[in-house]
């Protein structure tokens, strides 16, 4: 009976053990199932998450790519088209503009990331050397119109520069009214003679001349203004400047110290213009070389003949009275 008992009691523990060992093994396979399908989970998810990466990082490089090909094809573009109007400057101004708006609302994030962050700066700094371009060629642009357009009167630009009418009489007066008056620097009106002699190089060349070298007078360049103004006699006979030449070459001979040779001048101007044009300044001359010139030179003249009045007559009656008396006494 014990064996019988013991049999279906032995047989009921085997089953018990049988199944426990079938229910771990049934759960380290569904542990192994679910570690599998995670894995394949977390892998499928980090290739997406590295193909989205890659297709921002390509958006971005395509996108700076295309502002790096706009900048040259604007750059190429201003080059090409200098003679443009100030319009078409404007525009690539605004292209600029919105070229920069565009980096502005590129992400941040992406912006601090090594990879994009020197080529963006590149960028920058290309368009920051369009802009300075750009202003630079506005300027340029701009002068080149103004010096194009005609002027009514006589003009000195900011950089400097002479403009005069299209008219050379005209031009000539004008010239003259302003180196006549008290605002000319005499720089600026050589600049101008300079210009008038360069449009019209057959017109007035003497006056020209006389014009410039009045200029180095106006400056006390005395030297300058002789060397300019001595020429003008030969190369220009009949000038009707001559005599006043002659009266500022003498002007210039007196203050650098030549008192002598002005003074010739002035009287060889008496000689050969009697009835001057201009007495007062000539007068004037007059005055500052007489108070300049020594008063020794002219008392020796006047002397000379006091001297041989009074001793020609002295020596002969003396010699007379003593050899008569000595020649009657024996």
């Amino acid at each position: 009976m014990k064996k019988f008992l013991l049999f279906p009691l032995f047989f009921s523990v085997s089953f018990f053990l049988s199944s426990c060992i079938a229910m771990v093994s049934d759960v380290d396979m569904a542990k192994s199932e679910l570690s599998a399908e995670t894995t394949a989970k977390m892998k499928i998810l980090e290739e997406n998450v590295m193909k989205s990466v890659k297709e921002e990082v390509a958006k971005l490089s395509a996108r700076l790519d295309d502002i790096e090909k706009s900048q040259q094809t604007e750059k190429q573009k201003q080059k090409n088209q200098i003679d443009l109007s100030f319009n078409n400057l404007e525009e690539l101004r605004e292209t600029i503009k919105e070229l920069n708006k565009r980096i502005d609302n590129v992400d941040m994030a992406s912006q601090k990331n090594s990879l994009f962050s020197e080529q963006i700066n590149a960028v920058n700094k290309r368009i920051a050397e369009n802009e300075q371009e750009l202003t630079q060629l506005k300027e340029k642009l701009n002068s080149l119109l103004e010096n194009c357009k005609p002027v009514d009167k006589f003009t000195i630009t900011k950089e400097g520069k002479v403009r005069l009418p299209e008219n050379s009489e005209k031009s000539y007066n004008q010239l003259v009214d302003y180196t006549k008056s008290g605002n000319c620097d005499p720089e600026t009106a050589r600049k101008g003679w300079e210009t008038f002699a360069d449009k019209w190089p057959e017109t007035r060349k003497c006056d020209v001349t006389f014009w410039t070298g009045e200029t180095y007078y106006m400056e006390k360049n005395y030297y300058k203004a002789i060397e300019t103004l001595q020429p003008i006699e030969k190369t220009y006979p009949g000038c009707q400047k001559i005599e006043r030449t002659y009266l500022h070459i003498a002007f210039s001979l007196f203050h650098i110290g030549k008192v002598d040779i002005a003074n010739a001048i002035v009287e060889s101007m008496k000689e050969k213009f009697p009835k001057s044009a201009f007495p007062d300044e000539l007068k004037e001359l007059e005055k500052l070389i007489k108070s300049k010139m020594p008063a020794k030179k002219a008392e020796p003249a006047k002397k000379a003949p006091a001297k041989s009045q009074t001793k020609t007559p002295a020596k002969t009656p003396a010699k007379q009275q003593t050899k008569t008396p000595a020649k009657a006494k024996k």
